[in-house]
Parts: structure tokens; C-alpha cells; sequence
């Protein structure tokens, strides 16, 4: 089955005068840091398990979680919070991700059945821990961040319960309610911002006056490719 990815987006204000941060509360920097780790968690567990059964899928969504990851580094960045994330594959601040860690490995390399209830599984982690960071109800910064990262997840979601379902039978949710499943699997892929993707060069702490945000643009103009 032939399965879409699409690329992450991420819509940024280009602001012409001095950009100011807004204090985050501690729930919020730990959000940040929680979300950084979580997307290298993804990353690192994906591309062990395309490693050892080559199915592009895992490839496909390891890369669009290595640019989610970039992207809330930006947002560390921005708002002046410590990044602990680790650079070394498997490696993590956190022990209870570090624990996961080892545990989704372990379970995806004994079939790709399990390999992909493991991605699967993540992608519902994220799905729900992304929500509460929105309930938090943060700046618009961090909303369009977070929102674009929440539509990717669900892409995801579909991705390998669609490779589950044509294989193996259909997957049963683990972490979301049987309801907020159902909407999101029986869902169209999303695409945010129109097919832009872009992402701020430099942030609150750097940003001269009258001088607006470069932006990056990663995106298709007439099409939203692989988030």
C-alpha cells in the first residue's frame, strides 16, 4: 500500500519591529523539553526498525521526525529554555523515554507486525502529550508549532495503521479513547499552513529592530509533500 507522507509545516508571524518572548510557565519549558525528547525518541526508534526490516515507511517517517525535532529546538531556542536533549541515537535525559526506548526496540525487532504496533504506538503518545501542551493554552508561537506537529502525528497514526490493517488486521488503540481514535484514523491527511513550510532563522533574544524574521521555506507551492 502505497502511503503519503506529508512535509512538516510551520507557520511563523514575520514581525518588522523587536520580537518579545513571553514567559512560559515551568509546565511549559518542561513541555518543550518533554516534546524535544519525544521526537528523538521517534526518530531513533524508527530508524532501528528500518534498519532491521527495510520498510520504507520507517525511513520515510524517521526523516519527518528529525525535522520535528529541529523544530521545537527552535522553540528552545526562542524562548530561552535548556535543550537536554542528547546527540548520540538511543541516548535520553529523561529515563522513563530512555526505558521506552529500550522497550519499543526490543518489541519491534521480533516482527514487523510488532514493529509496526511500535510505531503506531508512538504516534499516539505524541497525539496525546501534544494535546495537553495545547490545553496550556501557550502563545501563538508554540499553538502553530505544536498544531502542525499535532496534524503530522495523526498522518502518522494513519500511516502505519493503514500498513497494519492491509497486513495483519486492524490496530487497537493503546493510549487514546477508542472515539478520538476512530476520528483520527477515519480522517484525511492534513497539510498545515497551505503547503508552506517554514521555520525562523534566529529568535527573540537576536532579532534586531526593524528588521523582520528570515524565513526558510521547505515547502511546495501547489501541494503539501511529506510531513
Amino acid at each position: 500500500m502505497k502511503t503519503v507522507f506529508f512535509f512538516f509545516l510551520m507557520a511563523v508571524a514575520i514581525l518588522p519591529k523587536l520580537v518579545e518572548c513571553n514567559e512560559l510557565s515551568d509546565a511549559q519549558k518542561q513541555g518543550l523539553q518533554l516534546m524535544r525528547e519525544e521526537e528523538k525518541l521517534a526518530h531513533d526508534v524508527y530508524l532501528v526498525l528500518y534498519e532491521k526490516w527495510e520498510l520504507q515507511v520507517f525511513r520515510n517517517i524517521s526523516n519527518s521526525e528529525s525535522r520535528h525535532f529541529d523544530a521545537v529546538g527552535y522553540l528552545l531556542e526562542t524562548y530561552d529554555v535548556k535543550d537536554i536533549a542528547f546527540s548520540e541515537p538511543g541516548k535520553f535525559q529523561n529515563q522513563d523515554i530512555a526505558a521506552l526506548y529500550e522497550t519499543l526496540v526490543t518489541k519491534g525487532a521480533k516482527s514487523l507486525q510488532d514493529a509496526l504496533e511500535v510505531g503506531a504506538y508512538i504516534e499516539e503518545v505524541d497525539i496525546k502529550d501534544l494535546q495537553e501542551q495545547l490545553d496550556l493554552n501557550p502563545d501563538e508561537t508554540i499553538a502553530a508549532v505544536f498544531g502542525n506537529l499535532l496534524r503530522a502525528s495523526g498522518n502518522h497514526l494513519r500511516a502505519f495503521t493503514g500498513q497494519l490493517s492491509s497486513r495483519y488486521g486492524e490496530y487497537t488503540p493503546v493510549v487514546l479513547s477508542s472515539d478520538v481514535y476512530a476520528t483520527i484514523v477515519n480522517s484525511q491527511f492534513e497539510c498545515g499552513n497551505r503547503g508552506n513550510c517554514v521555520v525562523p532563522q534566529g529568535n527573540c533574544n537576536n532579532q534586531q529592530v526593524n528588521k523582520p524574521k528570515r524565513m526558510r521555506n521547505r515547502g511546495n507551492r501547489n501541494r503539501c509533500s511529506n510531513n
